[in-house]
This record gives C-alpha cells, sequence and structure tokens, in this order.
C-alpha cells in the first residue's frame, strides 16, 4: 500500500494493535501529570507529529483522535483532581496538506472541543516541528509524551534518537517501518545475533539492542514487535527516563502479550497459548519467563537484590512486570532463603522500597 493511499483503506489488524498500544499509554500517562490536587508541572504536552486525516476510510480512529478521544473521557469523568490546574496542548502535524486540511476540519467539530485542552494543527515536516517545538520539548517545567508514527521512512535516526532521549520530562513511542528494520540485518554485528536470516523475527530485537546501546543504562528502553497480514515485521520502540512510565508501557505490552510481553505473534516460535500458562507442566511455560526466574532466584540467593527498587530495576532490565516476581518471591521466603514484607514489588513504593533480607 503506497504513502498516498494508506489511510483511504481500513487499517488492517497490526495497524490496530499500533493504534490501541498508543492508546493505551495515553490513558494510562494523563493522570500521573494531571489527577494530583496539586499537579508537578503546570502544563503537559502530548504531540502526534505524523497525525495523518485522523481516521481510515472506514472511519476507525487514527492517533490524534484517540489522544483526544482519552482526553475527553478524562475531562468529562471529573475523576482527574488536578485537571483545571494543568494547562493541556496537542500538537499535531503532518507534511501532507490534504491530510492536515482533513484533520483540522475533524477537530475543529464540536465533538472535539474538550474544555481546558488546546489542540493545535500543522502543516510541518518532522525534523520542522522538532525546531518548532524545541523550546517546549527541551523544557523542564513541562511534561510531554510523543508520538511518532512515520509511514516507511526513516525519519528516527541515530541523530534524532539521541535527540529524543536528551529531552526532559518527556516520553516517547515511535514506529520502525520494516524497510528500517530490515537495514539493521546488514550489520555485521546484529548479523551473528539472527537465527534466522531468512526473516525478520529477530531484526527488531537486533534493533532495539542498538538503540539500547546508545542511551545507556540511565535511560528505559521498551520494544513491541508488530507482524501485519502480508507478514512485514514492524516495530514499536518506547522510551522514558522514569521508572513509572516502562512499567507502564510493560504492562500494556503484557496486556497484549502474555506470552513473552513483546509481540503480536509467536516471536520465540513456542506454540504456547494463553491458556496453557496456568498448566502445571514446565513445557508449557514460555522459556522467557523461565530463564528470569532462574535469573531472579539467583540474584536474590546472592543478596544482591536489597530493597524492592532493585528488584524492579531488576524487573524492567528484564521486560518483565511485578507478577513475574511472585512465584519466586514466594518460593524463597517459604525455603527461609529472604524475608520481606510483600508478595509483588510496587512502583509505587519505588522511591521509599521496603526491604528484602537475606536470612
Amino acid at each position: 500500500m503506497s504513502k498516498r493511499s494508506f489511510h483511504k483503506e481500513p487499517y488492517d489488524a497490526g495497524t490496530l494493535t499500533k493504534l490501541q498500544i498508543f492508546e493505551s499509554y495515553i490513558e494510562a500517562w494523563i493522570p500521573v501529570f494531571t489527577s494530583q490536587p496539586h499537579p508537578h508541572f503546570p502544563e503537559i504536552h502530548l504531540f502526534d507529529f505524523f497525525s495523518g486525516p485522523g481516521t481510515d476510510a472506514a472511519g476507525v480512529l487514527g492517533s490524534p483522535l484517540r489522544i483526544l478521544r482519552q482526553l475527553k473521557s478524562y475531562q468529562a469523568s471529573g475523576r482527574l483532581h488536578g485537571w483545571n490546574k494543568v494547562r493541556v496542548n496537542v500538537n499535531l502535524s503532518d507534511a501532507n496538506s490534504g491530510k492536515v486540511a482533513e484533520l483540522a476540519e475533524v477537530v475543529s467539530r464540536a465533538e472535539w472541543q474538550i474544555p481546558g485542552v488546546t489542540t493545535q494543527v500543522q502543516l510541518l515536516k518532522f525534523e520542522d516541528a522538532l525546531a518548532k517545538h524545541a523550546r517546549i520539548l527541551e523544557s523542564s517545567n513541562s511534561a510531554k509524551l510523543l508520538i511518532i508514527d512515520p509511514f516507511g521512512v526513516n525519519d528516527v535516526s541515530d541523530e534524532v534518537f539521541r535527540k529524543l532521549i536528551s529531552l526532559p520530562k518527556s516520553d516517547f513511542i515511535f514506529f520502525v517501518p520494516s524497510t528500517t528494520l530490515n537495514r539493521f540485518r546488514d550489520h555485521a554485528s546484529i548479523k551473528v545475533k539472527i537465527d534466522r536470516p531468512e526473516d525478520s523475527y529477530d531484526v527488531h530485537r537486533c534493533a532495539f539492542d542498538h538503540f539500547k546501546v546508545i542511551c545507556g543504562a540511565t535511560y528505559f528502553l521498551g520494544r513491541f514487535s508488530i507482524r501485519k497480514p502480508k507478514g512485514n515485521i514492524y516495530g514499536l520502540i518506547f522510551g522514558s527516563r522514569h521508572q513509572l512510565g516502562i512499567h507502564k508501557f510493560l504492562e500494556i505490552a503484557w496486556g497484549n502479550d502474555a506470552i513473552q510481553g513483546e509481540a503480536n505473534f509467536d516471536i520465540d516460535r513456542e506454540n504456547v497459548a494463553p491458556g496453557e500458562l496456568l498448566l502445571p507442566m514446565a513445557e508449557m511455560r514460555p522459556r522467557k519467563i523461565q530463564i528470569f526466574e532462574q535469573d531472579l532466584e539467583a540474584a536474590l540467593r546472592s543478596g544482591s537484590l536489597r530493597n524492592e527498587a532493585d528488584l524492579i530495576r531488576f524487573n524492567i532490565e528484564s521486560g518483565m512486570i511485578s507478577r513475574h516476581c511472585r512465584s519466586v518471591l514466594r518460593k524463597l521466603k517459604d525455603e527461609g532463603i529472604i524475608e520481606a514484607d510483600f508478595q509483588t514489588p510496587s512502583i509505587d513504593r519505588f522511591s521509599h522500597p521496603r526491604e528484602i533480607k537475606l536470612l
């Protein structure tokens, strides 16, 4: 499908998965900055840099209207105690003048006018949008969420990626087209990591590893691979400086993939169905979870994880979430190896963690 005709067709299943992940994270992100009576930031900004016309041919909402849908729902609910104390800004842009005109007409309708929310639609290329909004993006006085969803082009180069991870108080999700992923296949250091060179199953993981090296250990990255109906593999890369951001993304990823937490297909070819996870047979448990539990048990037995915050960091670096710790913690407590006043770690206790005592 050409770039020009993409929004003139119904979204396929892979695109819908991508949009659902975008919207789920938007839904989780908004209350972080608007739910408290005394918000940490006076304003928040949501950016969609490749917004398109707003819907597909069947009227299914695209990313810009999903942003507005979540804001509209929260505003109407009255549940966010800090809503009226935060200036909410939605910044939508695209390089296609026709799509910008369509989107501007849509968001001007009464149904998308949301009290307390300022929405602007602009005709801008991605690099120009980054430059135009540089003051806001580089400010430490506002929280930002960036949705970067290019179609078939490599707009997130290494240089742009370095820019993204330098932005304060910012989370981002960017879409990695299959054409971009395939360029990683030719890297000499990556070829040795790809088990099956004839397909793309492992390439997104290699792309993720590439970006992980760039950002280092102090920045949190997450990933999710998406296979389209025709078989092409695409990817999402999530980035945040804050443990709460990556924790929320990982929860969404595992909500979309109960087996590996990272794809809308059987990325490790284990043929394990979600319902089989409850069976007591080891062969029915995904290898990723088994390896994590073995590594976690070894770390706890060695005493290297001294408190809840250490455990949360261990989870995040492994691409896992809190519930994956439960069986190991229970086992080691029953064996008298450790003592801890919790069954699973809580992200809310990260700054004041409970102790894990090695007995």
